[in-house]
């Protein structure tokens, strides 16, 4: 960590600079940008893999149609766990004006995803997540928002992209430039830079209006999921460039955390993929009916079966005793079933993996 601000020799210099071009990175620099700021926007994805998790998502934002009625939700969701209720304000407001905001900014006619959306438009039915908890009070006031009719297509992140892009005389992009360290005011403990690794060199960059860090999770930092997370190790679904690199840097100059051991993960049955070799990202699997009924199983590293194969998964939280709740990882979890539902697999047109026959193992017994 850099401290002293006497030693420093600087490199370059901007009004703000923002560490992560995803959806939030892309969001401040444009705002920056139009509050007449010279901005750098960095990133250590190179270029075409840059956008974080908002490139790879479905696309979909969280919208409320009444404050009141979502902040009950909200507050549903998020119980028994006591939040600060000017958070949860603010949280629940942006929310709230979702809709208007995706006209005023991003200049495109907002589409609710439950009132608007057809068959045609997602391959797969969002009722259920709309809706996804029916118990709740508040939950008819939830809805998705959507740039246009459709999903996983990366609409919304081009838009956003493109905002960074229209204002390319205020905005510099530094693509394949990892921030390695925030430049702190040893006297006022102000953050007044950033030192970047660029072009396979260490430079000094002077903000002399702020710093924001918007540089994603640490999904692909194994380490860090060990720390936070008790897993020994899980397949990111998007992003291969978020590595919690903003923690570290928070962590040098004495910021607090917090929330650091939630997660969650779409997928099938309680929110699993098909293992990869490290460093790849998994497949998404949202459907595979024969893998949770007929004569399969789903069992942990000791051979044991952990959970209902047939149950729902809300986001990766299966029912627990009261309450939805991410099940323990396993550092191996193993599908088995007999010969018959073997077969039903490969003549089944959902089964989504097409090396079924390299993944799976035989035995007479077991």
């Amino acid at each position: 960590m850099l401290k002293k601000m006497n030693q420093v020799k600087w490199d370059y210099q901007y009004d703000t600079v923002v560490i992560g071009f995803g959806g939030a990175g892309a969001t401040a620099a444009r705002f920056a940008a139009d509050a007449h700021a010279k901005v750098l926007l960095t990133d250590a994805a190179p270029n075409g893999h840059e956008g974080g998790n908002t490139r790879y998502s479905a696309q979909l934002l969280g919208t409320v149609d009444s404050f009141d009625e979502g902040k009950k939700y909200y507050q549903n969701l998020t119980a028994p766990m006591q939040l600060d209720d000017s958070m949860v304000d603010t949280f629940v407001a942006g929310m709230a004006n979702m809709r208007d905001y995706v006209q005023k900014y991003l200049n495109v006619d907002p589409v609710s995803v439950k009132n608007d959306f057809t068959a045609a438009d997602s391959p797969i039915s969002l009722d259920s997540a709309v809706h996804e908890f029916p118990e709740f009070d508040g939950v008819q006031s939830y809805d998705f928002t959507t740039v246009h009719h459709g999903i996983f297509d990366a609409a919304l992140w081009k838009i956003l992209r493109q905002k960074v892009l229209d204002r390319q005389q205020q905005i510099d992009v530094w693509l394949s430039a990892p921030a390695q360290h925030l430049i702190q005011d040893p006297t006022t403990n102000t953050i007044i830079g950033v030192q970047i690794e660029r072009q396979h060199r260490l430079v000094n960059v002077r903000a002399t209006n702020g710093v924001v860090l918007a540089c994603g999770g640490f999904e692909n930092n194994q380490q860090a999921i060990q720390d936070y997370l008790g897993a020994e190790h899980l397949a990111p679904l998007g992003t291969l460039f978020n590595k919690g690199a903003g923690i570290k840097m928070a962590q040098e100059v004495g910021a607090d955390f917090w929330h650091m051991q939630n997660y969650e993960s779409l997928g099938f049955l309680h929110g699993l993929s098909i293992a990869v070799p490290q460093g790849e990202r998994g497949r998404l699997i949202l459907g595979w009916p024969e893998v949770n009924h007929g004569s399969v199983i789903t069992v942990a590293d000791d051979g044991s079966r952990y959970f209902d194969e047939s149950e729902a998964n809300r986001h990766g939280h299966i029912y627990d005793h009261g309450m939805w709740r991410v099940p323990r990882t396993n550092v191996h979890p193993y599908l088995v079933f007999d010969e018959t539902q073997y077969q039903q697999m490969l003549a089944s047109q959902y089964t989504p993996i097409n090396n079924l026959t390299d993944l799976v193992v035989k035995a007479p017994l077991l």
